[in-house]
């Protein structure tokens, strides 16, 4: 029987038996349901990752997956979770996905404890099975010192451990720890665990960007007080927009972060081929379409759709390619799993408000005018330029320069 402790955080936990997942999803996620049905039933690790990736990278930001069950000992950690794992010995190692577009995966082999954590800190508290919100998880099955892994806070928030077997009675030089008493189910989500009480105490306001402890959107949970009104401020007249300005759905025109509403449809699954590097191309390429090498014989696969590329604007700001991308003057409306660029200055005509869109077709990086007043003009690499007819797509081959109006481009970049 396994002991299980979280930190409370901002990502979701779920806790079962032998499997152990903490995830940077939106609670109210369906994905949430389905992974905990998957690990309350004990199913293989093979198939909660595949229901975690038919999602998209673009609503799953990370995540640390871990299975201990006979001859399937193994931990899949993408994103900003990193995994620390000790064998019997009290050996500390680590895998972490820093600088990997999709995952790593790896067997675990002779492990007594891990921890997977995102950099939460708090109250470490015990919770039996089910789903919560957390930034660490804890399983014990072992006795390795805890020590092992101390002077590495930064490290991720998961930890796991199998029993070693005993060959003599141990005694122990203190009582053990008397053990949670069970816990009562929900009546729709029958392992869910409940929290435990707290001793009251004098806690600070809450704040409304921070969450912690169990999921709040799901109806066993206690309803979160209502947070206070605030007072007016005085209205600021904005500054003229002299920048890049990374926007998705209507946000404030002096918005600098690249934000992400959620995933449309899930990720799109491509027949690729790899080359020796690793990168993925089509699988009716011959060369690689990163390294430009010659690709090895070999049968494509069904994989993932990698991000295809990157735009790198005239005044030094990239946009990723992960998803389509409209940019202009002041771009806005309603358009999900779009990034709008703005660019250029609010009073200056020279770029339209909506201006050009680049669109991921398949392999394929097209771009197309948008009716713009002054146009635009593309730049092969070795070719003179040449303006595009309005609402008329044309490919993006790599080195392509596209200018908008006659005084901001932007320049189309493949790379891992």
């Amino acid at each position: 029987m396994s002991a299980v402790e979280y930190v409370p955080g901002t990502w979701v936990a779920v806790v079962g038996e032998r499997t152990w997942l903490l995830l940077a999803v939106a609670p109210e996620s369906g994905l949430v349901r389905r992974c905990w049905d998957l690990v309350r039933t004990d199913e293989p690790l093979d198939e909660v990752l595949a229901e975690i990736v038919h999602e998209g990278f673009r609503a799953v930001s990370g995540f640390a997956l871990v299975r201990l069950a006979p001859g399937e000992e193994r931990a899949v950690v993408r994103g900003a979770a990193r995994l620390q794992f000790a064998d019997a010995s009290g050996a500390v190692d680590e895998i972490n996905a820093a600088g990997v577009g999709t995952w790593v995966d790896r067997n675990l082999g002779d492990v007594a404890r891990m921890r997977i954590a995102t950099g939460a800190a708090g109250p470490a508290l015990p919770v039996r099975g089910g789903v919560v919100l957390a930034g660490e998880l804890a399983v014990s099955l072992s006795d390795v010192p805890q020590e092992n892994f101390a002077g590495q806070e930064e490290a991720v928030e998961l930890t796991v451990v199998r029993d070693e077997p005993r060959t003599a009675p141990q005694v122990p030089t203190a009582p053990p720890p008397q053990p949670a008493p069970p816990l009562q189910p929900a009546p729709h989500l029958s392992a869910v665990p409940q929290p435990l009480p707290i001793p009251s105490a004098p806690q600070p306001a809450p704040q409304p960007t921070q969450i912690t402890g169990v999921i709040q959107s799901l109806d066993w949970a206690p309803p979160a007080p209502a947070a206070p009104r605030p007072e007016p401020v005085a209205v600021v007249q904005a500054e003229p927009v002299t920048d890049t300005v990374l926007r998705t759905n209507v946000l404030s025109p002096n918005e600098t972060r690249m934000l992400h509403p959620g995933s449309t449809s899930g990720p799109q699954l491509v027949r690729a081929k790899k080359c020796p590097a690793g990168h993925l191309s089509s699988d009716y390429a011959v060369h690689c379409r990163v390294c430009e090498v010659p690709l090895p014989e070999q049968d494509a696969a069904m994989l993932p759709m990698p991000v295809l590329g990157l735009l790198r604007l005239s005044n030094g700001d990239t946009i990723t390619l992960d998803r389509n991308v409209v940019m202009g003057r002041d771009p806005s409306g309603d358009r999900r799993g779009v990034n709008l660029v703005q660019v250029g200055r609010e009073n200056d005509t020279e770029i339209s408000r909506t201006h050009v869109e680049v669109r991921l077709e398949g392999w394929d990086v097209l771009v197309r005018d948008l009716g713009s007043m002054n146009g635009t003009s593309v730049a092969r690499p070795g070719c003179p330029p040449q303006k595009l007819a309005a609402h008329i797509e044309e490919f993006l081959y790599p080195g392509t320069r596209v200018v908008l109006g006659d005084q901001f481009s932007f320049t189309f970049e493949v790379n891992g």
